[in-house]
């Protein structure tokens, strides 16, 4: 049976893998770290996968987005990573997006159960923290660059994004303009498909804000606290305006 070792495992067993089964999970970025996510969640038999990424694959890609192949260069990201998870988990469904999230159609995205922030576009970051506060989703947040990754979950009524983030005017730290160690971001991603699986299930969560270096071996939590000045959580939408 495919999902066997998960059913035995008693952290999920036989209700956790038909909750999975019928769970939707939107992935928003299917680079380096939406890449390990949907790979992950996939074989793990979530039921619906939404993917949404506007980008073309390039070489320089390959050397951490680990759902595609040499034969991908040049192909939607969206597409392909639809045609390679179907080849990985057929049983389940699969929808591509190829486009740029944006307030006019991240609508798009409101029938899921969770939402997996794995964009490095800071604005698409409280993009989807002001929607997820609106239609009360949660979602999980994951960075990855240099050698350093970060996680968040957020969920309604805690500590959004916006608590503890704020708006960086030419913000341009990313993987093409300071470089990326390839194992970061399977960190971080492998990280977000748990905490995905652990929310879904109704499971204990992380709620501190975890930092990890794997360069250093660096692994923190940082306790986080809702911010009651927080525009976002007090509904003041600075995109979805």
């Amino acid at each position: 049976m495919r999902y066997s070792r998960q059913i035995i495992l008693d952290k999920i067993g036989k209700k956790g893998q038909q909750i999975l089964c019928k769970s939707c999970v939107a992935v928003v970025g299917i680079g380096a770290l939406g890449s390990t996510c949907v790979q992950l969640l996939a074989r793990a038999g979530l039921g619906k996968i939404i993917l949404v990424d506007k980008d073309k694959l390039e070489l320089h890609n390959l050397q951490r987005q680990l759902v595609y192949n040499e034969d991908d260069v040049g192909k939607i990201k969206a597409l392909q990573a639809e045609t390679n998870l179907k080849k990985i988990n057929s049983e389940i469904e699969i929808i591509a997006e190829n486009i740029t999230i944006n307030k006019n159609n991240i609508d798009q995205l409101k029938e899921s159960d969770l939402i997996l922030g794995c964009t490095d576009n800071l604005e698409s970051r409280f993009l989807i923290n002001e929607f997820s506060l609106k239609k009360k989703i949660p979602w999980i947040h994951g960075g990855a660059v240099k050698t350093t990754g970060n996680l968040l979950n957020i969920l309604p009524g805690e500590v959004c994004f916006r608590c503890v983030f704020s708006p960086v005017k030419n913000f341009n730290e990313t993987a093409d303009t300071v470089g990326i160690i390839n194992s970061i971001p399977v960190i971080i991603g492998a990280l977000q498909a748990t905490q995905a699986i652990k929310i879904l299930l109704k499971k204990e969560y992380e709620k501190d804000l975890i930092y990890f270096d794997v360069w250093n071996n660096e692994f923190n939590k940082i306790n986080v606290k809702k911010n009651k000045n927080c525009p976002a959580c007090n509904g003041k939408w600075e995109i979805l305006k």
